[in-house]
């Protein structure tokens, strides 16, 4: 055995897929945070701006400068990966459907980069009260944030998982939806429901909007990972999976295809197609469920159960705002997105163990057309 610390060891250690990205993911945050910090510069010259609040902020400069620097950096991350061969089982979907995925996941990653970098602004103007940089000290602040975005979202690109995906749907639409509360002009917002959100003229509802729009997107990606994690676990149990498979991934998409809907038309647009799309959204879950419960044998009985209770929270919500009224509409909606979201993550995850088994069918097998196009 060849030591650790022998020449070749190191080599090799330095020339591995993983040191690869990691290596790439650090050169590209230091590209972010000199180019952060010249652009601030310049824009900032012979001025001094508050971190955040009315007028130019820092906050805001340095939250588009790092959310254009986190988008490109995981699309060119994500591209690179994959001509090396990562997820290779991607190559069986239409380009189109391909590069709408590109699109959709790097917008994500940069709304994401965009309000983490804001938040952090008008957290830290709230802790200085009063505060004003200078150019050279924004900076370097807006410089820092570039290089943590690109860092982070250069690794994210570079393995896309399943776990992964839905982790960036539902921080999406977790801090954009927070996001827009807070800026939201409209303090009795909360009376109505959360869709009055995306209902004023405001910064603020364009937001939440696009939170749902990307959220719904990325869950249409997510849709083939499943799809491909529920085709492994079938074929490693000697199912055939492909109708199954395209049903439950068909299903899954169709969430996603809802929340899009209804981020693209507001409860202020039209209130049938609006409200449709977010019934639609729960509606299909739970036929979902029942059809991910019949349809995969040797799914844990625990993931069943978990599955069911969702079901039932939903239901139970909703019986609490009609006819009982003791949750108004925007109490019951809080409960069911919170409700949904967390079965997203535990499902994927358990479809994740789920996956592991025998070799699967290779990628030319008749599984191969069995997630959405």
């Amino acid at each position: 055995m060849i030591p650790h610390s022998h020449p070749a060891r190191r080599d090799a250690i330095a020339g591995s897929p993983a040191a690869r990205v990691e290596a790439r993911a650090e050169r590209w945050g230091l590209a972010a945070l000199v180019g952060g910090l010249l652009i601030t510069v310049v824009v900032m010259a012979g001025s001094r701006w508050s971190l955040a609040g009315g007028g130019p902020s820092l906050g805001n400069l340095a939250g588009w400068i790092a959310s254009a620097c986190a988008g490109l950096a995981f699309a060119a991350s994500f591209i690179i990966e994959s001509w090396r061969g990562h997820a290779l089982w991607r190559r069986r979907l239409p380009m189109v459907k391909r590069l709408i995925d590109l699109l959709a996941m790097s917008l994500a990653m940069a709304m994401l980069a965009y309000l983490v970098v804001l938040a952090v602004a008008n957290l830290f103007q709230l802790g200085f009260r009063g505060l004003t940089v200078d150019a050279l000290g924004g900076g370097a602040l807006a410089g820092a944030a570039a290089a943590a975005a690109t860092y982070a979202a250069a690794l994210s690109g570079a393995r896309v998982t399943t776990d992964g995906l839905a982790t960036l749907a539902t921080l999406v639409l977790f801090i954009g939806t927070m996001a827009s509360m807070l800026s939201s002009p409209d303090e009795s917002w909360w009376q109505l429901h959360f869709s009055q959100l995306g209902n004023v003229d405001d910064s603020s509802a364009y937001r939440f909007n696009l939170a749902l729009i990307l959220t719904g997107l990325v869950m249409t990606v997510l849709a083939n990972y499943v799809g491909h994690d529920l085709e492994l676990g079938l074929v490693a149990r000697g199912v055939a999976p492909a109708g199954r498979v395209r049903t439950l991934a068909w299903l899954f998409a169709g969430i996603g295809i809802c929340l899009i809907v209804a981020g693209v038309v507001p409860d202020a647009v039209s209130v049938p197609l609006h409200v449709g799309a977010a019934s639609g959204m729960v509606v299909i879950f739970v036929v979902f469920v029942l059809c991910a419960v019949r349809l995969l044998p040797g799914l844990p009985a625990e993931v069943a159960g978990f599955s069911l209770f969702v079901v039932i929270g939903i239901l139970v919500a909703v019986v609490l705002w009609v006819p009982i009224g003791y949750f108004n509409l925007t109490g019951t909606e809080f409960i069911v997105a919170g409700l949904l979201f967390a079965w997203l993550l535990v499902f994927v995850r358990a479809i994740g163990a789920y996956s592991h088994g025998e070799p699967p069918a290779e990628p030319g097998s008749s599984a191969a057309a069995a997630v959405p196009r």
